[in-house]
């Protein structure tokens, strides 16, 4: 009744002040309820859905990044950005693309790919195939797919218009990964996201959509040093972060809300009443804390749950087989199961067996180096020097077992880079831990600021 009344008001007002005429009476009465509509706002979560792909466009218009979560194997997912790359406004404003899905060492491939120079798919297949992660998530047509539209699209732009694909997984050489200890850049996946944004985007005035886990780009998740974290420390208020919602795993009364809105929309939620909830009312698991610290607009992709392909078996893959394998097998090395009692040197029970493994290899493979890291946890006093005093009693256990000294340097790395941020009594014993990697010359504590020496993706 009362949006009844203020409509009513408003016609009354604008029959008064105009003296309308039936034909004016009627332009003003279009004018009233087009308002009604525009501004229709769901009361039970404060939001106002909006049409997706105009919102996302125009949200260029004030940020140079904007980065939309991407649900892994979801249909519905992939058929959005196959959306938005085909919006005139999107395409006017967007000159990158920024996927997790590809392998940035195949950069000068996609490039020719995607600018419609011809490409055969064996060329291409590495794109996908040889990234860090090894659950074979990437192998599902879908991902393939979206490249392949891209391209499509790009047949139909202005060559000045043409977006380009950036590759945002770190260029691994799994050629060159065949021991527990050598470093498979995983550690690096977010700091190498991070670095293609501000170098090949930020750094040249140019516009990006990231397309990308939502884990990775929610503030307030629970793992440090994600894509989200790194941007906002080096480039404040540069990236607007929109996290699709899946209906299936929010809290029924906002299922019952979002079922309500068109398909596609998306709602800023800042100063609203879903926005002041907790971030697992809407299922975001790995996040604490207010929905609007940690992203700043929802998308609805579905009114329906969202249904994710599980990735293919691989069991004809040797190679992928190979990769699991080894994984598994670095456990000890990097898994955080080497680990130290607060405030102390010496090592939890459970730390043991993994030890004795890592000496194990060591011991087999005698033309290894490696590097010893120790970790504090925030808590812990002068985490530096205690650190430090972890990673030397290791490498001095180590040489009990058999090792030569001057194959192991140790190091300590603080408390710089905690596995988590929150304060359970598991994540918090993570963060005390010991990793163990081959020694060259990019293995230190942190990721590279720069990632030039691995090479210039292509022009």
């Amino acid at each position: 009744m009362q949006t009844i009344a203020l409509s009513g008001s408003r016609v009354a007002a604008c029959i008064y002040r105009r003296a309308l005429s039936g034909w004016h009476l009627f332009i003003c009465l279009a004018i009233v309820l087009c308002g009604c509509r525009g501004s229709s706002r769901d009361r039970s979560l404060g939001l106002t859905p909006k049409p997706a792909l105009d919102y996302i466009a125009d949200t260029f218009g004030r940020y140079p990044a904007v980065a939309l979560s991407e649900v892994h194997g979801n249909r519905e997912s992939a058929a959005f950005l196959a959306k938005l790359i085909r919006h005139e406004g999107f395409a006017r404003r967007v000159n990158d693309i920024v996927v997790e899905f590809g392998n940035a060492a195949y950069q000068p491939i996609v490039d020719r790919y995607i600018s419609g120079a011809p490409v055969s798919r064996d060329e291409l297949r590495p794109i996908w195939e040889n990234t860090t992660q090894i659950s074979g998530i990437w192998l599902l047509p879908i991902y393939e797919g979206i490249l392949a539209d891209i391209r499509t699209v790009n047949a139909t732009l202005p060559p000045d218009r043409r977006y380009r694909v950036l590759l945002g997984d770190p260029p691994i050489d799994w050629s060159k990964v065949t021991r527990p200890a050598d470093d498979d850049m995983n550690d690096w996946r977010d700091a190498y996201f991070a670095w293609v944004l501000e170098h090949h985007v930020l750094a040249r005035n140019r516009r990006a959509l990231l397309f990308i886990g939502g884990a990775h780009i929610s503030r307030k998740v629970l793992f440090p040093n994600s894509v989200i974290h790194l941007l906002d420390a080096r480039f404040p208020g540069k990236t607007f972060v929109v996290s699709a919602l899946d209906v299936g795993k929010v809290e029924p009364p906002i299922a019952a809300a979002i079922s309500r809105w068109p398909i596609p929309s998306v709602a800023p939620v800042r100063d609203t009443s879903l926005g002041e909830s907790d971030v697992q009312t809407i299922g975001f698991t790995f996040s604490r804390g207010l929905i609007q610290d940690d992203v700043d607009a929802v998308l609805a992709l579905a009114s329906t749950p969202l249904v994710s392909e599980a990735p293919p078996h691989v069991e004809a893959t040797p190679e992928l087989q190979r990769r699991r394998r080894l994984a598994q097998a670095t456990l000890p090395f990097r898994g955080a199961l080497i680990r130290f009692e607060a405030n102390t040197t010496e090592l939890t029970a459970s730390s043991s067996e993994p030890l004795q493994q890592v000496a194990r290899e060591l011991v087999r493979d005698r033309d290894l180096a490696v590097l010893v890291k120790g970790f504090s946890d925030v808590g812990e006093p002068d985490p530096l020097r205690l650190s430090t005093a972890r990673a030397e009693s290791v490498a001095d256990v180590l040489v009990k077992q058999g090792l030569s000294r001057d194959r192991i340097e140790s190091r300590g790395c603080g408390a710089k880079r905690p596995l988590w941020t929150d304060d359970t009594a598991d994540h918090v014993a993570a963060n005390r831990r010991i990793e163990i990697v081959t020694k060259t010359p990019t293995a230190d504590c942190e990721p590279p600021r720069s990632f030039d020496r691995f090479g210039e993706p292509g022009h």
